[in-house]
């Protein structure tokens, strides 16, 4: 035994594309010596016929019958090492095999996991080309799908082996976050002995203090959809802090989107409230129409204000037959109105285009016109764009195992309030947020075509245009109703508080000031270690929930309404670029009117109705399809 050793020679790691073989080279075991053979034989080219293998010996020659290369190896005296005893002829009558018998999935993976790694939705067709540049090889498109979602799956963990880290997931998270909130809850089956999942709750106490001492009191709530093996709903809770940018409040994972669902992440929301000393149940709701919101939010909050996202509106609209480019623009001119004239010109005109239409909105109990909004929020978002944002930052995770797709969030979320807690620190008190300074300034610009007319007692009188508007400093209020919702100055009042050379930083809302930006990233996220690292709480360990798949490979893309615009294509309201009038373009325009004398399409209308963020986003057109 000390002989062969001392005559062979051990196996080192040696990279693919210059691995040799010579006989008396000596292996760890046979897993490891079959494992290199794989890899040579796929680097020169060639297939394997196996003679005889069994626990002491391995023989084989090439595929091809005419070729004379032969390799033996055997076990050595140790019973654990084997080494090549003969390694005969030369490959000079057969060809390279692109498609190589011997590639396995197994092959495959270990040697395109840093691709994948790097790239988790690459494409096949990548991965195709790949193989062919780096291994000469040709590969089946059905066994790559296979190579990635193995790849995935050591990269991220098992589906099933990713609830059982959960418990002690949520018992790490209160250790590192004190006050942080974090709910597993799981039950056993009739019949079943261990104990499967049902849902999760999960809100940090950075996230929960920081809203609640600094940020509106609005919050968006909405529901994605899971595209993993056991899928799922993914439920959000985002509030706006005041730079006008989404700050996370809550997510949870339940296993469908019902009424008994949004009910227990609502209870969830309002039992961290509780613990942190609020009771306050008048908070402000955006969603959509989704099943069992309005209930849950009754239920939980009684005296909350419901808002509708008029996005998801409008789709309702459409889909009772209430569309045209005619009731596209009056919608939106009656949801983006800041008083009530404005919309009620608005609603008249629709009721002319279709009476069932008027009788549809008025039959919404939801707030949606922003002229309803509550003056105290100092928010007129009335889409919910901004939890849609936070939707599409996740939707590369949605596809994880349970654990990976936590920890995608939770590090998110991390890395988004640490950015902003070292910003907080740097702010002076009196600032203002970046956002409130832009629209501070192009409000100024505007406010430069009004003219002020003082009216004594603090009141004064603002034309714009043909139109006059009352301005009452006291009570900060202007007869537009934009500076009420949204709690910075309108251009009326601007000119009003230029005039009397008056600071409008004393008259913008605290919301959007340094202090209350302070207070809500006072507290960060802190790290936690991996879970190679964590205690034994003495919890159970929790199976997955009991799912019945469907036929056929599993659905990853949301599917698309009937009279919702495909993905990558034009919308199907084309807006002229002179006119800004829907149904025709520029070319065939015959209004003959250019940007500059068309119709306003500034922020605030002639009359003071703002049409900021003014319905669905319009896809930007070259000159050339203009």
């Amino acid at each position: 035994m000390d002989k062969a050793y001392k005559n062979g020679k051990i196996w080192t790691d040696q990279p693919y594309g210059s691995i040799k073989l010579e006989p008396w080279l000596i292996f760890h075991d046979k897993a490891t010596f079959l494992e290199v053979l794989r890899s040579y034989c796929i680097q020169e080219g060639f297939g394997l016929s196996v003679e005889r293998a069994d626990n002491r010996r391995y023989t084989a020659v090439c595929a091809v019958e005419s070729c004379d290369w032969r390799i033996h190896a055997s076990r050595l005296f140790d019973n654990v090492s084997w080494a090549i005893k003969v390694i005969s002829g030369s490959h000079r009558t057969c060809g390279r095999l692109e498609e190589n018998p011997v590639v396995t999935s197994e092959w495959l993976c270990k040697h395109m996991l840093g691709e994948i790694e790097a790239n988790p939705e690459i494409p096949v067709e990548t991965l195709r080309r790949y193989a062919q540049e780096k291994f000469q090889l040709r590969v089946k498109k059905r066994l790559l799908y296979k190579v990635r979602s193995m790849a995935k799956g050591k990269l991220h963990g098992g589906w099933a082996e990713a609830y059982e880290l959960l418990p002690r997931y949520a018992e790490m998270i209160k250790q590192t976050n004190p006050g942080s909130h974090a709910l597993i809850t799981w039950g056993a089956s009739s019949g079943d002995v261990n104990p499967k999942f049902r849902a999760c709750f999960f809100s940090f106490a950075a996230q929960v203090r920081g809203f609640l001492r600094g940020c509106r009191p609005i919050i968006g709530i909405d529901g994605a959809h899971l595209s993993g093996f056991y899928k799922g709903i993914l439920l959000t809770a985002v509030g706006i802090d005041g730079n006008n940018e989404i700050f996370v409040l809550a997510y949870g994972i339940v296993d469908t989107e019902s009424c008994d669902s949004w009910t227990y992440f609502m209870r969830c929301l309002r039992q961290m409230f509780e613990q942190e000393g609020c009771n306050r149940d008048d908070w402000t709701f955006i969603s959509d129409r989704m099943k069992g919101v309005e209930l849950a939010v009754r239920e939980t909050f009684p005296r909350a204000t419901r808002r509708v996202c008029c996005q998801h509106l409008y789709m309702n609209c459409k889909n009772n037959g209430f569309s045209g480019s005619a009731f596209h623009k009056l919608f939106w001119i009656a949801a983006n109105a800041y008083n009530e004239y404005m919309f009620g010109k608005a609603m008249e005109k629709i009721s002319e285009y279709n009476a069932n239409a008027t009788a549809y909105l008025n039959s919404c109990i939801e707030q949606w016109s922003r002229h309803k909004f509550d003056s105290t929020v100092c928010c007129d978002h009335n889409t919910t764009n901004f939890v849609e944002s936070f939707n599409a930052c996740t939707k590369p995770f949605r596809d994880m195992p349970v654990f990976s797709l936590l920890e995608a969030i939770r590090s998110w979320c991390m890395q988004r309030v640490g950015a902003r807690f070292d910003k907080a620190v740097d702010m002076e008190e009196g600032q203002l947020t970046a956002y409130a300074l832009k629209e501070l300034e192009e409000r100024t610009a505007e406010s430069r075509l009004c003219y002020a007319t003082a009216c004594g007692g603090g009141e004064f009188e603002v034309r714009d245009g043909h139109v006059n508007f009352p301005i009452r400093l006291a009570t900060r209020s202007c007869a537009c109703g934009k500076w009420q919702i949204c709690g910075i100055p309108c251009k009326h009042a601007l000119r009003v508080i230029y005039d009397q050379r008056m600071n409008p930083h004393d008259f913008i809302s605290p919301w959007f000031k340094a202090a209350a930006y302070k207070l809500t990233y006072a507290e960060h996220i802190h790290p936690m270690a991996d879970p190679s690292q964590w205690p034994d709480f003495g919890l159970p360990s929790i199976q997955p929930p009991t799912i019945k798949r469907p036929s056929g490979r599993p659905a990853k893309k949301r599917k698309r309404g009937a009279n919702e615009p495909k993905k990558g294509k034009r919308n199907t309201n084309v807006k002229c670029g002179k006119c800004r009038e829907f149904g025709h373009n520029s070319r065939t325009c015959k209004s003959g009117g250019t940007s500059a004398t068309g119709p306003s399409t500034s922020k605030s209308g002639a009359a003071g109705a703002s049409t900021s963020n003014g319905g669905p986003n319009t896809r930007k057109r070259s000159k050339a399809a203009a």
